[in-house]
């Protein structure tokens, strides 16, 4: 039977179970490994491993995984405690922990396929998802994150934690709800906490900011669509001046996976800047008129890998439509390249605090391009304008104590990377006041050029027509300017102006030509400058600027160029010849701060003429200050050789001083008549005053010689004193005196006019030969230039040898005297010259 048995073939069902018996034993003892190789083999394209995996299964098929490890280049994954039930197709897992490392950006040889899409095949039903603890934790994030996952109905997910969100499938797509704040961005993103701790004064309320912001998203496979619904309200405070902003409304942003080329839709987003509380700003607007700016985005602004194009961007002002900024075609390359069209329109009457004006009209556009890769290096950045046109017009601008009726700038900017920069316009304006100063029109001409911003050359020519003051009149000047500009921080400049018709206090001047030089430091507020003003005739006068320190130098010059001014401030003045210096340093005033300048005057050798009055070689050095109550001089000495009023006066001395513009003459002394005169004080300020005039040893024979009556002659000398009145009414003298020293002698022969009175009183030939031991007289003037006397003489005629006493009135109009003094000697001179042409002929 035995035998029987074993010869006889087992059937091939029987072996067919006994094989799948010995494989199900096989696959429960070796699950594991045949588990894990399953896994790697399926997803070797990720390059995926298995560290560990320990399941099991019951008799209900449910599996069951204790845990499992799982690398790949990007991180690692680790599963807890998860359970699949097949038959109710529920999945429980207790925890999952994901760990995004950092990657080796590595080149990828193999061709990227281009435009490849996918669409979502997902299954009609996904099992019921319950994940107790997810945690997520990545290099991109400043912490990890914990997240829950639970099925709340077919085919849709919650998701809570640190993130709430839902996810619901439905017609292979993926649509899921995302609500999250902007804080969220600083507490979990890197980029967003280092933008806000950089920025903390700008951002700190923004980054902080917890309103809620709910997030729609789509996903098909080919497009991600995201909705967010805004409602934030937020403070940017920059330099002290708070910005604040409120955005409402919706902003849509698709992505194409295959291409990346993303769509910013912000049509649907409201938003609202106001500058209410910038103190920067409230000096420049009325309380009612500060900007409240709105951005519109009509149209979607698209990126992609290469480049961001924004249609039209419109910046409008809700508080005054008028307002408006349009930015159309803006186009930013990855390479760096920006281009944008600009218009800018702007029209408003202007009512604030430092400014008020009829009406602004600002009209600008052009379109700008700029290569901005080069910001962050030591290369300039190429930059272009073209097609610029810009026009402002003003009405009626009062800024503080200046007045402009009428302001109208255009100007025109072309800049390449190939062509230098070039920009041209013009500023013509007309009746403009600023204080007591007028001025009927100006006008401008600029242009500026240069190969960049790092090198300008500014050319300017300005005309100015009729300037009016007070005490000045000029009809137009004319000025060009070159200036040098580096680094938009220094600069040098040089040019020339000419200056025409000109009126000053009834001085008519001929024009009057400048020249300039100089140098500044914007940064460091500086400024240097040197100018050469050439009036008529050559004569030259310096100011050099450094800083605000200033210095106004005449070097030694020929007081006859000035011969033109001179005479029109003193119509009989005439100078003849003599030399002027001068140096005076002053300070540019400053807010709060008085004029004031020092310095000091030379006049050397000057002779002059003034009516018939001839003054010869004056000399006068003095210090000098002027502020603002005046001229001040300090006390010092004037001299003149000689003084011809038909009297001759000579070494004349006098201590000037000025205070307030008030000039006084003190110890005043001279000569004449071979004698002397001095006085202590002599205001020249038209005062009423009383002045002593003492004069001693004055030789008779030259007085009486005045009286040009041929033989009369008289020896000896006198002293006096004429105490002079001087108010509106003239000169007078009320009690003058004069008397003899020791005595003289008077001889009188074949006088006609001294015979004919002889020969009615006998008595008086006892005079014709006098030796007299006193002679003293009262003095009385009158302000019509009648001069009295009352002689007193007494002596002795040594002939008739009999004494003398005579006393004698005499009135003589001085005024008339030095006048026929004065013809006789002009005609004197004029035949003098006329001989002496003769001659030289």
């Amino acid at each position: 039977m035995t035998a029987l048995f074993w010869q006889k073939r087992p059937s091939k069902k029987l072996i067919a179970i006994l094989l799948f018996v010995i494989i199900l034993i096989t696959a429960f003892v070796f699950r594991r490994p045949i588990a894990i190789k399953s896994i790697e083999y399926l997803a070797q394209s990720q390059n995926l491993h298995v560290n560990c995996l320990d399941f099991s299964l019951d008799w209900q098929l449910n599996l069951n995984v204790k845990q499992a490890c799982v690398t790949f280049p990007a991180g690692e994954i680790l599963v807890q405690k998860a359970i699949w039930q097949p038959w109710s197709n529920i999945l429980s897992i207790e925890l999952l922990k994901v760990k995004h490392l950092t990657t080796d950006n590595s080149v990828d040889n193999e061709p990227k396929k281009e435009n490849q899409t996918t669409s979502l095949n997902l299954p009609t039903s996904l099992p019921k998802l319950r994940i107790s603890s997810i945690e997520i934790d990545s290099f991109e994030l400043l912490q990890p994150l914990h997240l829950s996952v639970n099925t709340t109905s077919s085919n849709e997910w919650s998701i809570s934690g640190d993130l709430n969100a839902s996810v619901k499938m439905q017609q292979n797509t993926l649509v899921g709800n995302l609500v999250w704040s902007l804080s969220d961005l600083t507490n979990w993103i890197p980029q967003a906490q280092n933008l806000s701790q950089d920025n903390t004064e700008l951002l700190a309320e923004l980054a902080s900011d917890e309103s809620k912001i709910t997030t729609l998203l789509t996903f098909d496979g080919n497009l991600l669509s995201a909705a967010s619904s805004l409602d934030i309200a937020s403070r940017f405070d920059v330099s002290s001046c708070p910005i604040d902003t409120v955005f409402k409304g919706n902003v849509l942003v698709g992505v194409d996976i295959s291409s990346l080329n993303i769509s910013l839709d912000l049509s649907q987003l409201s938003n609202n800047v106001s500058l209410l509380n910038c103190s920067l700003i409230q000096d420049y607007f009325a309380t009612d008129d500060l900007p409240k700016l709105s951005f519109v985005f009509p149209q979607k602004v698209t990126l992609n890998r290469s480049q961001i194009n924004l249609p039209k961007l419109q910046i409008v002002d809700t508080q005054n439509p008028l307002r408006s900024i349009l930015l159309d075609g803006l186009n930013y390359k990855t390479t760096g390249e920006l281009a944008v069209n600009y218009n800018i329109s702007l029209k408003q009457p202007i009512k604030t605090k430092q400014i008020q004006a009829g009406m602004l009209d600002i009209q600008a556009q052009g379109r700008v391009s700029a290569d901005v890769s080069a910001l962050n290096t030591p290369q300039p950045m190429s930059w272009e304008i073209s097609d610029a046109n810009n026009r402002l017009v003003v009405n009626h601008l009062q800024m503080d104590r200046l007045f402009i009726g009428s302001l109208t700038t255009e100007f025109t900017l072309q800049h390449s990377g190939t062509k230098p920069l070039k920009m041209q316009g013009t500023i013509d304006s007309s009746e403009i006041q600023t204080g007591d100063i007028k001025l009927a029109k100006t006008s401008h001409t600029f242009g500026i050029s240069g190969a960049s911003l790092n090198d300008l050359q500014l050319s300017i020519d300005n005309q100015i027509l009729q300037l009016d003051h007070p005490d000045a009149n000029v009809g137009n000047i004319s000025n060009h300017m070159d200036l040098n500009i580096q680094e938009l921080a220094t600069l040098s400049f040089s040019g020339h102006s000419t200056v025409t018709n000109i009126r000053a206090q009834n001085i008519k001047l001929q024009p009057i030509t400048v020249a300039h030089l100089g140098q500044a430091n914007v940064p460091n507020n500086t400024i240097s400058s040197q100018h050469k003003i050439s009036l008529e005739q050559g004569f030259l006068i310096e100011l050099e600027q450094q800083k605000t320190k200033a210095k106004l130098l005449i070097d030694q010059q020929d007081m006859l160029a000035l011969t033109n001014i001179m005479s029109q401030l003193e119509n009989d003045l005439i100078i003849e010849q003599g030399n002027l210096s001068a140096s005076i340093e002053f300070s540019l005033p400053q807010a709060d701060q008085s004029f004031i300048a020092l310095g000091k005057a030379d006049f050397q050798g000057v002779s002059a003429k003034y009516q018939d009055y001839v003054l010869n070689n004056i000399t006068y050095q003095t210090p000098l200050t002027f502020d603002s109550a005046g001229l001040q001089l300090s006390e010092s000495t004037l001299h003149i050789d000689s003084i011809d009023v038909g009297v001759p006066i000579s070494q004349l001395k006098a201590n000037v001083i000025a205070k307030d513009s008030v000039l006084r003459l003190k110890q005043v002394q001279g000569e004449i008549f071979n004698g002397s005169f001095s006085t202590s004080q002599l205001w020249l300020d038209g005062r009423n005053q009383q002045v002593s005039i003492n004069f001693q040893n004055i030789d008779l024979a030259q007085v009486v010689a005045l009286q040009q009556q041929p033989g009369i002659k008289i020896t000896g000398n006198i002293n006096g004193d004429l105490p002079l009145i001087i108010n509106k009414q003239g000169i007078s003298i009320e009690e003058g005196w004069a008397s003899s020293l020791s005595g003289g002698k008077l001889t009188i022969v074949d006088n006609p006019s001294f015979d004919s009175i002889k020969a009615q009183q006998p008595e008086l030939a006892l005079l014709e030969n006098l030796d007299f031991t006193q002679l003293k007289s009262n003095v009385k003037f009158t302000p019509d230039g009648w001069i009295f006397f009352d002689f007193s003489l007494i002596g002795n005629n040594p002939v008739k040898k009999q004494g003398v006493n005579f006393n004698y009135s005499h009135q003589e109009n001085i005024f008339s005297l030095l006048e026929s003094i004065r013809l006789v000697k002009s005609v004197e001179n004029k035949i003098e010259q006329k001989i002496t042409q003769g001659e030289k002929k």
